[in-house]
């Protein structure tokens, strides 16, 4: 038997295999040019190679590859090959081994690596599977040699089409796959056991999905670059719902928050948030029946707001992290509504300037026709003038108008006289927990 002594690179072509946690390649680049052949004598440590090469499948055996047609030994500078030649390249079986302890045993064509084949690599890492052209392609398992797999389907070296790959951690994804990224549909399930369905691009959660998480919150809606981002839901473990807009992972924008929403009255909240907190317009509603109208700030009532509890009382005016403060006023119910400053939800300066003043309702008394004219009859011994205008009350009773403006004089006149009296708002006790 003759073997061939040619230098040249190492054995393998282009195999690009990334994994979850890196880009690097674990198959590196290498042509073959064509080999020159020296004709020498046999050698017999390169054929001890092989013959204590453990091959994963028995047909690649030495003694079973030395039955073949046209089975040559050929030595390269960093490896040998002992297989099938053809027009002095490898075609068919065979089997290559690297100095640096990298081994491949499968089909070739052309001088590459071509159909079905097992490569090890100096790490130990291995892939058995469809190669073309040197490359990974078709369906093919990858086994790191820290543990993680993938199997599935490859082109031009790089997983793509279905597949399912396995962290080191026993994290997992099964779906789509592009250029080695996760990419389209699929289930990701992380190690402390969320579990994520739908879509990805480039390796990251994107366009419409749901999320289990471990803790039993569920997030329904849009997601960008790996985050919840744009129309969504989310359910609490506690029982609290939320729908509405998120941005970069955080409620974000209009939404409707509910505290309990297995229960029929719950607390509940309608309007803007900015990073996860109330802030802007919005409404408040507690079960008992009170509400908030107004601005907020950092999840606190804050700026312009109306204030109105289940016992009939509102405030109307300014507040400050959560509590009145500025300029307001306040009604108990039954009571005169009181205008001043406020501080901490107490009135500590009253102004009695800005206190309305609600006109009394004006009673019209209405006369049948024979009283009418039972009160014509008592003023006819008025003069002329006196009779014209008891006729236009006949006719019909005093303007509204006219009644008002007297009752309002009046009415002024009294408060004026009261004007002294000095009144104090009691502390109120108010449910500010959210």
């Amino acid at each position: 038997m003759h073997y061939s002594i040619v230098n040249c690179k190492d054995f393998s072509e282009v195999s690009i295999l990334y994994s979850k946690n890196s880009e690097s390649n674990d198959l590196q680049s290498n042509e073959n040019p064509v080999p020159k052949e020296q004709r020498t004598e046999e050698n017999d440590e390169f054929i001890q190679k092989f013959l204590n090469y453990k091959a994963h499948n028995k047909q690649f055996e030495y003694n079973n590859l030395r039955r073949l047609e046209n089975c040559k030994l050929k030595i390269y500078k960093e490896s040998s090959y002992f297989g099938q030649i053809a027009n002095g390249k490898r075609n068919g079986k065979g089997v290559l081994i690297c100095n640096n302890g990298r081994t491949y045993e499968g089909h070739f064509e052309n001088d590459r690596k071509h159909g079905q084949g097992y490569e090890q690599l100096p790490d130990n890492s291995i892939y058995e599977g469809m190669y073309i052209n040197g490359k990974p392609e078709g369906m093919g398992k990858f086994n790191w040699a820290n543990g993680e797999s993938y199997e599935g389907s490859w082109l031009n070296g790089l997983k793509h089409g279905q597949g399912i790959w396995i962290g080191v951690n026993k994290d997992s994804y099964i779906g789509e796959w592009k250029m080695g990224s996760p990419n389209g549909y699929g289930v990701y399930v992380t190690v402390s056991g969320d579990k994520y369905e739908g879509e990805f691009h480039n390796n990251l959660k994107h366009g419409q999905g749901i999320e289990y998480l471990q803790n039993g919150d569920i997030y329904k809606g849009q997601y960008a670059n790996g985050k919840p981002e744009g129309q969504g839901e989310y359910w609490w473990n506690s029982g609290s719902y939320y729908n509405g807009t998120f941005m970069n992972g955080l409620r974000h924008g209009k939404g409707t928050w509910i505290k309990d929403n297995n229960a029929q009255q719950s607390d509940c909240y309608e309007g803007e948030y900015v990073n996860d907190k109330k802030c802007g317009f919005g409404i408040y509603r507690w079960e008992t029946g009170s509400r908030y109208e107004g601005n907020f700030f950092e999840d606190l009532r804050h700026g312009f707001g109306k204030m109105f509890w289940n016992d009939g009382s509102y405030y109307s005016g300014m507040w400050e992290k959560g509590n009145q403060s500025g300029e307001g006023e306040y009604c108990k119910k039954g009571e005169q509504p009181k205008f001043g400053i406020f501080e901490k939800n107490i009135l500590i300066k009253e102004d009695f300037d800005k206190i309305r003043k609600q006109a009394p309702q004006i009673r019209i008394r209405q006369y049948t026709t024979s009283q009418r004219s039972v009160r014509a009859n008592s003023y006819q011994s008025n003069n002329n003038y006196v009779n014209s205008q008891i006729n236009q009350v006949i006719l019909r009773p005093t303007s509204v108008k006219q009644k008002t403006q007297t009752i309002q004089t009046q009415s002024k006149n009294a408060f004026q006289s009261k004007k002294k009296r000095q009144f104090s708002l009691q502390k109120q006790s108010i449910d500010f927990n959210f």
